[in-house]
């Protein structure tokens, strides 16, 4: 490889800025792991204060996804303005309209607001996964973005933990977490002359949205990443005509094989992963008769699978590559999701959870570390942002409303089963089509890649 390929900008050790830089990327991923929990746990009780049908639930779900898509808008906006400028915005935007959900009293003041969460949160992900892997070394990139990706799955754990807390039966005694949020509630709703109706869901938006407050002031400390601030000095002044160009390039002929497989990965994920979170606790709360808390504890102790799911993927795509390890987990993940829903005991919930959990981390860790490599830094957001972001979601937002409309004829159950196939096409393609990128930097990726297209 030629000296331009080693690049003078990459990282030769984690040293502690990127220690630091972690810690502060990590609450992206954390919350997004949260908030995807916290839509699901608390859909029933949304769904009866609101007066939500589950059919039209699946519905309400396909809209919201909307904002995923649109966030691609902030990722072309990070080419221009730069990942840390972008990634403060993001942090703003989630806190207002996720606690402002807290506050909804229509179906489409609900759809809003969490739609626009969903916006903002979904590109802070993205945007902290391309800052990692532009950052650290590439001995240990993959494993870093699977720390990274990690930190979603424990989110959901923090939530499966705490929804018991909060989502408390009619009747059930207090606590100091739950009166705090339903406090906090109330006060507000006076506050906007809205009527105090004490759903406890309420409280875990209005608490959820926090945190966030400390990690706004906390990303100041972020620098921009060193190859942006390198492609800006070599690119000088540019308008906005040149970002407008720069922004369909993903689909020019030099990097269109490579957006097409990023795009067919996600969706084979998708097509899976988003009708189940939307679907999975309805489904074992109405149908199974399991309890919040035993739904809390198959959830968190699913979801630990899934830390270890990422751990693995994390250390496999470093060691024997990115190829197998994705196309190996893809297949794994379509048998196990198709187990969960049709083994109804209360220990196959358990098993099969941590199965699926697990093996879908591993894949969508591998893809993660796929969609951030493939393209060279001018273009690097703008590619995952047309990639992941929107194209590679049109199957999580139309799966969850396609499944609603099948559940009144085949259950759910038998509708997860139809989409299940998902990952095992995912599996063939990445075998089949995706390139090796284990080792390489990112502008030796560019070189291997620029390469093989001739």
């Amino acid at each position: 490889m030629t000296e331009r390929a080693r690049s003078p900008v990459e990282a030769q050790r984690v040293d502690g800025y990127l220690v630091l830089l972690f810690v502060l990327l990590s609450t992206a991923t954390l919350f997004d792991g949260f908030d995807s929990a916290l839509f699901g746990f608390a859909a029933p009780e949304v769904r009866e204060t609101l007066g939500i049908s589950l059919e039209d639930w699946g519905y309400v779900s396909a809209a919201t996804r909307f904002g995923v898509m649109a966030s691609f808008l902030f990722l072309l906006s990070a080419d221009r303005f730069g990942r840390r400028a972008v990634l403060l915005f993001t942090v703003v935007g989630f806190t207002v309209f996720n606690g402002l959900t807290a506050l909804v009293t229509e179906t489409w003041q609900f759809t809003l607001c969490q739609m626009l969460a969903r916006l903002f949160l979904t590109a802070e992900y993205a945007l902290a996964i391309v800052t990692i892997g532009e950052e650290f070394p590439a001995a240990v990139r993959g494993r870093a973005i699977a720390i990274l990706t990690s930190l979603a799955t424990v989110g959901v754990m923090v939530m499966a933990k705490l929804q018991p807390y909060l989502l408390l039966p009619e009747g059930a005694p207090g606590n100091w977490l739950h009166d705090t949020g339903a406090a906090g509630v109330s006060v507000l709703q006076g506050a906007l002359g809205l009527e105090r109706d004490g759903e406890s869901w309420r409280a875990l938006y209005l608490l959820g949205a926090v945190p966030l407050v400390i990690v706004l002031v906390l990303r100041v400390l972020m620098r921009e990443t060193r190859r942006f601030e390198a492609v800006q000095e070599d690119r000088g002044t540019r308008g906005w005509q040149d970002h407008a160009r720069d922004a369909l390039l993903p689909f020019r002929r030099a990097y269109r094989r490579r957006s097409a497989i990023v795009i067919l990965l996600w969706n084979c994920v998708f097509i899976v992963t988003g009708p189940s979170v939307v679907y999975w606790v309805i489904f074992a709360r109405e149908e199974l008769g399991l309890t919040a808390s035993q739904v809390g504890d198959v959830v968190f102790w699913g979801y630990a699978g899934g830390v270890a799911g990422h751990f693995v993927a994390g250390d496999l795509v470093d060691r024997i590559g990115r190829k197998g390890t994705c196309a190996a987990f893809y297949a794994l993940a379509s048998a196990s999701i198709l187990l969960l829903y049709q083994v109804p005991t209360l220990w196959g919930q358990y098993v099969f959870m941590i199965a699926t959990v697990f093996c879908f981390g591993a894949a969508m860790t591998a893809t993660h570390v796929y969609a951030s490599e493939l393209f060279p830094t001018e273009i690097r957001a703008t590619g995952y942002g047309w990639t992941t972001n929107f194209f590679g979601r049109v199957t999580e937002v139309l799966t969850p409303a396609a499944i609603g409309f099948l559940i009144p004829w085949f259950g759910i159950p038998n509708a997860i089963a139809v989409v299940a196939v998902g990952p095992l096409l995912g599996a063939i393609l990445v075998y089949r089509y995706a390139p090796e990128t284990r080792g390489l930097t990112l502008e030796q990726v560019q070189e291997k890649l620029a390469l093989d297209a001739r």
